[in-house]
């Protein structure tokens, strides 16, 4: 089944009701102070940083924690700055059963930074993105083309985003380094048929080798497994990762993330 398919047929649909009144997120976020660009300044160098994800379900799993509570996660997450720098709040409702309403409910509970996660492909979900205070914005390479995907990238940084530009494969990473970007998630799932594959990030890692790309920030998303892969992954030069499904289907998320803070510290690696 081709998800990313059926994912952006709906999400055209959203952005029709967003876009048809646009005027009430400009004037939201005129004259105001712009969001802080907290979500970049919040990773550490040197150090493993994750970037903690809340979400209910997705097209593969279907529903992964339909009794998540939103802000009781905020909160066990925020217990967790050691390690957590960030938090991604998946906003789409269909797939994922997010709402832009859930940015809200995690920013009353914690101070870490918040990244919106959705398929955002218009300036009015840009717009919208900064009017409901997200600090970062995820945006999709395979879904624009190099000018749209510029110039998203630039309205977002006027608004005072930060913004996550995520990649698939080796000719998408040469899309966005021509955007100046220096924020890149690396996905080892395929979008159209949500299997992950995690040879990706190392393919990736092997191409990079050559580049100096000293001062991009990578983030390796999906299919992280536990405490050795992330550390791992840190030993080849990766220390972003962003971890959704291995913290939501956990049946004690705190005892989870105890036991991860307690394997990172053991190597001085937070």
């Amino acid at each position: 089944m081709d998800y990313l398919k059926e994912i952006l047929l709906a999400k055209k649909e959203e952005i029709k009701k967003i876009g048809k009144n646009p005027g009430w997120m400009k004037s939201r976020i005129s004259g105001t102070v712009k969001s802080k660009g907290n979500f970049l300044r919040n990773i550490k160098k040197g150090k493993i940083n994750i970037i903690a994800e809340i979400k209910k379900a997705s097209p593969s799993r279907g529903i992964i924690n339909g009794r998540l509570d939103i802000e009781k996660t905020a909160l066990t997450y925020n217990k967790f700055k050691s390690f957590i720098s960030g938090i991604s709040v998946l906003t789409e409702p269909i797939y994922f059963m997010g709402n832009t309403k859930d940015i809200g409910k995690v920013r009353s509970k914690t101070d870490l930074p918040v990244l919106r996660k959705d398929f955002i492909f218009s300036e009015a979900q840009v717009y919208e993105s900064a009017a409901i205070e997200a600090d970062c914005i995820l945006l999709i390479a395979s879904l624009l083309g190099g000018k749209k995907l510029k110039r998203l990238h630039g309205l977002a940084e006027n608004l005072g985003l930060d913004t996550l530009i995520e990649v698939h494969d080796i000719k998408e990473l040469d899309k966005v380094l021509e955007t100046g970007a220096g924020f890149i998630g690396i996905n080892n799932r395929n979008l159209r048929t949500m299997r992950i594959d995690e040879k990706t990030i190392y393919d990736f890692l092997e191409y990079s080798s050559n580049k100096d790309l000293s001062d991009k920030i990578f983030v390796c998303e999906s299919g992280i497994r536990d405490a050795g892969h992330i550390k791992d992954l840190f030993s080849e030069g990766i220390n972003v990762f962003l971890v959704g499904e291995y913290f939501m289907a956990s049946n004690s998320l705190e005892e989870r993330l105890k036991e991860i803070e307690l394997e990172l510290k053991k190597d001085n690696l937070i």
